[in-house]
């Protein structure tokens, strides 16, 4: 049992070193050239994040992770300060750091994490505290206006904040929070793939046809990406897209949700609606927002389906959702 409380290390190291490679690929995949502590800077904020990421993922890993904070007298300064930390350390780096915009980015995390703690650990359904922590989490990442908290390249804000959020998504709602049978697993299985396949397919041949018609998708593509670029794109969105949108809106939302009534229909309806509106900013005129929210509340509707079909599983959502944004991003945008 005192194996079980110990922070899983070994697991989080091996994901980390793994991260940093991934990272240097992606860094270089966009065609930039840090300077040498941008780089440390770069590799501080993101391999230690994005090896939590899938770290957790492991259900093993995730289970000794819950038990270690349980065993600790002040997890909440333990999980929120390691953060702090990394962050802190990640700004001061960089020529861009703001004591000011980091200041906020602590006080932040203590609150949200600390509103978690403070919840009745097991309650069942979502609670008023459960929807101001996810406003608070999501609708600044959303609205990007959380970047000014970003101290690296410009161009890797949106990346660093989506996997910042998956991380405080899982210890806050899984380790403090203790919302039951929370999905987050990353160890795939057939069923998943083929769930996710069925899904995308099923999708795509009622989307297409109504895309196409009312112009919001373009077909032939003007170039086909490269191999490289294509895994690099399917990592990315992985990670950065997909994951991090699951967890939020079908993990946390989803589930949530279908804990409070048992009119499933009408929760998976709520949860496609909001996820749908999540996109209205993304689109230029109104007729294409229109399009665009519709469309997204059409796919919100899928991923629901397929993270209910897999018996609350993320991960088949994950796959569905990626599948769509590549074929997507690469064949019809």
């Amino acid at each position: 049992m005192q194996n079980e409380t110990r922070f899983p290390w070994k697991i989080w190291l091996t994901w980390t070193a793994v991260a940093a490679a991934l990272t240097i690929f992606l860094v270089a995949d966009e065609g930039e050239q840090p300077a040498p502590l941008t780089w440390v800077a770069i590799l501080l904020g993101f391999a230690p994040l994005i090896g939590a990421q899938l770290a957790l993922g492991s259900p093993r890993a995730a289970g000794q992770v819950h038990a270690w904070m349980h065993s600790l007298d002040r997890p909440l300064l333990v999980i929120a300060g390691g953060m702090s930390g990394f962050y802190l350390l990640m700004g001061l780096l960089t020529p861009g750091f703001d004591p000011y915009a980091a200041t906020i980015f602590v006080f932040g995390l203590f609150a949200a994490l600390g509103t978690l703690r403070q919840i009745g650990r097991g309650q069942r359904g979502l609670t008023w505290a459960d929807a101001a922590v996810w406003l608070l989490l999501w609708i600044p990442f959303d609205l990007r206006w959380n970047y000014d908290l970003w101290f690296g390249p410009s161009g890797f804000a949106y990346n660093w904040w989506a996997v910042a959020l998956t991380v405080v998504g899982v210890l806050g709602w899984y380790g403090l929070r203790d919302l039951p049978d929370f999905g987050y697993r990353l160890v795939p299985r057939r069923r998943d793939l083929t769930l996710a396949l069925v899904a995308t397919a099923v999708f795509a041949a009622i989307v297409i046809p109504i895309g196409l018609a009312i112009d919001f998708l373009t077909f032939p593509p003007s170039a086909l990406p490269s191999l490289g670029v294509l895994t690099a794109h399917f990592v990315g969105l992985f990670l950065t897209v997909a994951l991090p949108e699951e967890l939020f809106f079908r993990g946390i939302l989803l589930h949530g949700l279908d804990q409070m009534s048992r009119r499933r229909g009408w929760m998976l309806f709520l949860s496609s609606v909001a996820f749908g509106l999540m996109h209205w900013n993304n689109a230029g005129d109104l007729p294409e927002k229109i399009a665009y929210v519709f469309l997204a509340t059409l796919a919100g509707a899928f991923y629901g389906w397929t993270y209910r079909k897999s018996g609350n599983n993320l991960l088949s959502a994950v796959f569905t959702h990626t599948f769509v944004d590549l074929l997507w991003s690469t064949l019809f945008r």
